[in-house]
């Protein structure tokens, strides 16, 4: 195979034209397909993660639960008076006879109201702390979590500052993105100062510009607690910045907030699931978890509440209890069938778009592999003597088709890596000049340059049988 190689190169070598031009030709094929490939799994990712900012990924635990005992708040319900709950059968059928065949929400009914009537409470509630966030960390479909405490501080003396008083808010790292902060100007707490609880923080914009008027908020300071903290970065937090004008509020990080406030226990955990479809189910593992590690009978209530977006988005207070527990039994149905299937036709379109995409690009490797026909045809029929004159030395025919087979894979490939080299170039200039959602994947590149050698197989393998096919006499006469 290395003295094939050789003299594929030596050919390639001798009709630099010829073989410029059909390296121009798959070259270009094999850029496309890498640019219609990257861009369409681009799109695919960009519409993915629009759908998981969409829909209800976040849920916030908190300790306590003050909310009635007729709404539990993973959307179960319970009258808490003995009564069957909406949607629930008796074990037996109509006829007193037969069970009743039951789809998953009765006989989850049907477990309800078997189960121990929940009437106590626990007083006061276990508060949050490590613990529970290391128990979150054994639940399956959990993309982010993130820790936090809020309180008011009374600050040091400051000259120049217009308040006396602070509301320090400590989060982790993971809280900016999981709350879509947009960053304003300087940067965000590091990694290290977030696990060092050091003296930085963030503010909002309002908050800037109400604490510093005219002037930049970045490398500011402030004292409390007997230190001075610097402002590191403005943010845009949304309407989370509503009401920070009345009392400022900073953003630290999690350790050197809960110092400040006195105390190492946490006002809420929140975390991002990794799609709407597994949200409901992540809520039920949690609640399930808590109630393990809180120890907590089967007679009492929750002393925790576990908050998806769509039981927070529901009302319950002010309402029709019936209403109320009509609504919350279905939110974990309504996430299942109404986000979960827009996830997966949207997921379903965006890979169709791709194949389609890509089905066009493919085009242009045939266009490609037609070129390299074309120029071993070419080669075969310029070079009748030589073939002659190698069978007749002793060559035999599988010697001559493997020789241009090789020469046309090697053409073939090279203009796939060519290809390769501007496709990625093409997929920069896509993602950083237009600000198109770009991806390139190692297993797409190697598909790639997969594809362009078997083009050149393909294509190549029939001038090469015809020149293996030559009689060694009649070749050796042609001129």
């Amino acid at each position: 195979m290395p003295t094939n190689l050789q003299l594929a190169l030596k050919a390639l070598l001798r009709n630099r034209v010829q073989a410029l031009l059909t390296l121009s030709g798959m070259s270009f094929g094999v850029a496309m397909v890498v640019i219609v490939s990257g861009l369409g799994r681009g799109a695919q990712l960009r519409i993915e993660s629009q759908i998981e900012a969409a829909g209800p990924t976040l849920i916030t635990i908190r300790s306590g639960n003050l909310r009635p005992s007729a709404i539990v708040t993973s959307g179960e319900q319970d009258t808490s008076g003995g009564e069957v709950s909406e949607g629930a059968l008796p074990a037996v059928g109509i006829d007193g006879t037969q069970d009743v065949v039951g789809n998953a929400a009765v006989d989850d009914a049907r477990r309800r109201a078997i189960a121990p009537k929940m009437t106590r409470y626990r007083s006061p509630p276990t508060p949050l702390a490590a613990a529970e966030t290391q128990m979150l960390s054994t639940i399956p479909g959990i993309k982010t979590v993130a820790a936090s405490v809020e309180g008011n501080i009374t600050l040091d003396e400051n000259p120049g500052l217009p308040v006396h008083i602070a509301r320090a808010s400590g989060f982790e790292e993971a809280g900016p993105d999981m709350h879509s902060w947009h960053l304003k100007a300087g940067r965000y707490i590091t990694a290290s100062e977030h696990r060092s609880g050091a003296p930085v923080m963030m503010v909002s914009v309002a908050v800037a510009a109400r604490l510093w008027p005219g002037a930049q908020a970045i490398d500011q300071t402030i004292r409390m607690g007997g230190q001075s903290v610097k402002v590191v970065g403005v943010v845009d937090v949304g309407k989370a910045d509503a009401t920070a004008t009345v009392v400022p509020l900073v953003y630290l990080p999690l350790p050197l907030a809960q110092k400040l406030l006195g105390h190492d226990t946490l006002d809420q955990i929140q975390l991002r699931t990794q799609s709407v479809g597994v949200t409901s189910r992540v809520a039920s593992d949690i609640k399930a978890g808590m109630r393990k590690l809180h120890d907590l009978p089967a007679d009492t209530l929750d002393d925790f509440r576990v908050d998806t977006q769509s039981v927070t988005a529901m009302p319950s207070m002010g309402q029709d209890p019936r209403l109320s527990r009509s609504v919350h039994s279905n939110i974990v149905g309504f996430e299942q069938a109404s986000w979960e299937e827009m996830a997966k036709s949207l997921r379903q379109a965006g890979r169709i778009f791709t194949l389609l995409l890509a089905g066009a690009a493919a085009v242009s490797l045939v266009v490609g592999g037609i070129g390299v026909m074309n120029i071993m045809l070419v080669s075969v029929a310029a070079r009748t003597r030589e073939i002659g004159l190698r069978m007749a030395l002793g060559a035999r025919m599988g010697d001559v088709l493997v020789q241009f087979l090789v020469e046309a894979v090697t053409l073939a490939a090279l203009g796939g890596l060519i290809g390769l080299l501007l496709g990625w170039v093409g997929l920069l200039v896509a993602h950083y000049g237009l600000n198109w959602a770009a991806v390139v994947s190692p297993g797409m590149l190697v598909a790639a340059i997969a594809m362009a050698a078997i083009t050149g197989a393909v294509f190549g393998y029939g001038p090469a049988r015809r020149a293996a096919q030559l009689d060694p006499v009649i070749a050796l006469k042609s001129e």
